[in-house]
């Protein structure tokens, strides 16, 4: 896998963690951009278009996530995610 054009780290703040419907709305932002996006949680890499992968994270409240994006949009697409993280996906 090539470098990545950007690093970002992001911290669970929404009190349910990254569950089903904030799942969802990575996905749908992911998808948005000609970038790939790579989610980190500790040794525990996912592509962030894939809901199932992203489920598998159990990231909860307070735990700290890399996301990594590749790609023409790279610097979009993370700003994008960053940016439902820090608005705690809506929820609070």
């Amino acid at each position: 896998m090539p470098e990545p054009t950007l690093k970002q780290n992001v911290t669970v703040a929404n009190r349910a963690g990254l569950h089903a419907r904030a799942a969802v709305m990575v996905v749908t932002e992911a998808r948005k951009f000609d970038a790939r996006v790579v989610i980190t949680k500790g040794l525990h890499e996912v592509d962030a278009t894939d809901i199932l992968q992203l489920m598998s994270l159990g990231a909860a409240q307070g735990e700290c996530l890399l996301l990594e994006g590749f790609g023409n949009e790279a610097q979009a697409a993370v700003d994008a995610l960053e940016q439902l993280f820090l608005r705690k996906f809506d929820e609070d």
